[in-house]
Order: structure tokens, then sequence, then C-alpha cells
């Protein structure tokens, strides 16, 4: 696990502990949907231009020769 991983994850304990101690209200289930958003993997997107030649940025002007 990857220490920005963990800090994340002990920013977002240390925020709900904040919210028990102050007496905001907070469902469980809210809780458990906020834990599987912080560990969905994320997609990068990019976009067509980037994906034509890979990672070969003079293709293109080898193409237009």
């Amino acid at each position: 696990m990857s220490l920005k991983h963990r800090l994340r994850t002990l920013l977002c304990c240390v925020v709900l502990e904040a919210g028990v101690l102050f007496g905001v209200p907070m469902r469980p289930e809210q809780i458990r949907e906020l834990m599987q958003m912080l560990n969905k993997p994320k997609i990068a997107q990019t976009g067509p231009e980037q994906t034509a030649h890979g990672d070969n940025p003079d293709a293109d002007d080898a193409a237009a020769r």
C-alpha cells in the first residue's frame, strides 16, 4: 500500500472521528459509501490525439512527410 493511499485513508478517518466528537450525525451507509468511493480505481481519460501513436510523439511528423 502506497504512502499516499495510507495518508488519504488516515485523513478520512480523522475527519470522521472529528465529526463523531462534535456530534455530527452520519449513517453507517454513508460511511460505507464514502469508504467504497475511496477504494475505487481511478480511470485516466486521454484524448484521441494522444492514443493515435502511443508514446511516440514523432510519429505525427513522420506521417506528415
